[in-house]
């Protein structure tokens, strides 16, 4: 039915986090394309040449610099990845205590860059192609 549903640890607590298609539609109809999210998650800003297109290097990857992911993305892409991680838990039979989600946010203990770099980690996963077992 499902894969395993991945774990993050927000002051010592643990939450389950689930990307999927649902979640990436919410980003689409939020933030529109699922690169700029991808991008304000990770800090990733492309460098752009003078007629603003981004620049690729030889193997076609984008190239710019890492700096602060946006806190707006981050916010939530946290609230909806653990939202989502829940209500695939409570549809096995797991119990979960309702949350806000400020006070889920409230809950971050971690440095804006390395919560971005776990969220972009979850966010990639989304795109794995899934085997026989967790269709």
């Amino acid at each position: 039915m499902f894969e395993d549903v991945e774990k993050i640890v927000l002051s010592g607590e643990d939450f389950p986090i689930k990307c999927d298609i649902l979640v990436l539609e919410k980003i689409q109809n939020k933030y529109g394309e699922l690169g700029s999210f991808e991008n304000g998650i990770s800090g990733f800003t492309p460098k752009v040449d003078e007629n603003g297109e981004e620049v690729r290097n030889d193997e076609g990857l984008l190239i710019g610099t890492y700096g602060m992911p946006n806190l707006e993305m981050l916010n939530d892409a946290l609230v909806w990845f653990v939202k989502e991680g829940m209500e695939i838990e409570k549809e096995r039979g797991k119990e979960y205590p309702e949350i806000t989600n400020n006070a889920l946010l409230r809950k971050v203990d971690w440095h804006p860059r390395d919560l971005g770099n776990r969220l972009h980690e979850e966010f990639t996963r989304c795109f794995v192609r899934k085997n026989e077992t967790t269709a």
